[in-house]
């Protein structure tokens, strides 16, 4: 069975076209992110709970929030320098 390179599965990718592909991707959501405005949210030493998050703009701002797990709710703890 032939196998096209462009449609071949993650897992039978090398290592290098894994992460190649991956990074692509991720770059490609990252723009789509920054062009609707819309937070990067990730988590970090700060997070000390479950429910605490990290929101960076595109315009550099920066916010510890806290989402209700009952209605996804944010409240903003802490806007960050």
């Amino acid at each position: 069975m032939a196998t096209n390179k462009k449609h071949r599965l993650i897992f039978e990718l090398s290592k290098s076209e894994r992460e190649s592909r991956l990074k692509s991707a991720l770059n490609e959501v990252i723009q789509l992110t920054v062009d609707m405005q819309k937070p990067i949210v990730y988590r970090n030493n700060l997070c000390i709970q479950p429910n605490f998050f990290m929101h960076q703009y595109p315009n550099g701002k920066k916010f510890l929030i806290s989402q209700n797990q009952e209605n996804s709710k944010e409240s903003v703890l802490r806007e960050l320098v």
